[in-house]
């Protein structure tokens, strides 16, 4: 069923967060999502993919690259075109001074490992060239980014997760495993949480 294994976390997370408005709603959804499909698909072995592989070159790219993605944008935060009411926006979503560090640490500890397998796991995942599923992976985060940036920026960054989304293939290529990409998926979703963290809830 590729055409509602690609489709689910549209649904899921559009319902979550543009339905309901809460971005809680919308990320247990859609790893309730993930998790139906690994049970439709009897997918379960894939997760066996994140059997720990270590490759010093390969751990070394992937993990300072996706910490240096919330360092640019918190570095980067005043040069966006964000609008300029994004904390209450934020807290309009259900992200509060209180749950944001919860919300965090769910989010980076859960997400990397059930996205990875979602999304990387699967034979076409070993090709060298960009597949529809980079897109596919990239295009559900228009549903947040929309909110809060315009058209131009929306492209970027769909581009930008593409081209994350092609590289943790490649180091799953390389390595046989999806460990090293789960934990740069990890750190990247760490260090972007943090950075709008520090750069929306007052001291």
């Amino acid at each position: 069923m590729p055409w509602l294994r690609r489709f689910l976390p549209y649904f899921a997370v559009g319902l979550g967060f543009l339905g309901f408005q809460s971005a809680w709603l919308s990320l247990v959804g859609y790893h309730l999502g993930i998790l139906t499909m690994f049970w439709l698909e009897n997918g379960w072995e894939r997760f066996r993919a994140l059997r720990p592989v270590f490759h010093p070159g390969w751990a070394a790219l992937a993990w300072i690259s996706a910490c240096l993605a919330g360092l640019l944008l918190y570095s980067g935060w005043d040069g966006l075109p964000l609008p300029g009411n994004v904390p209450a926006m934020l807290r309009q979503l259900g992200l509060t001074q209180t749950n944001w560090p919860w919300f965090i640490a769910y989010f980076s500890l859960v997400n990397p490992w059930l996205e990875e397998t979602y999304w990387r796991s699967r034979p076409i995942a070993l090709a060298k060239l960009p597949i529809a599923d980079d897109f596919w992976f990239a295009g559900y985060h228009l549903l947040i980014l929309v909110r809060f940036v315009p058209g131009g920026w929306l492209l970027l960054g769909v581009m930008i997760l593409a081209g994350a989304a092609w590289f943790w293939r490649q180091v799953f290529r390389q390595t046989g495993s999806t460990f090293i990409p789960a934990v740069a998926h990890l750190l990247a979703d760490f260090s972007i949480l943090t950075a709008i963290y520090f750069r929306t809830v007052p001291a």
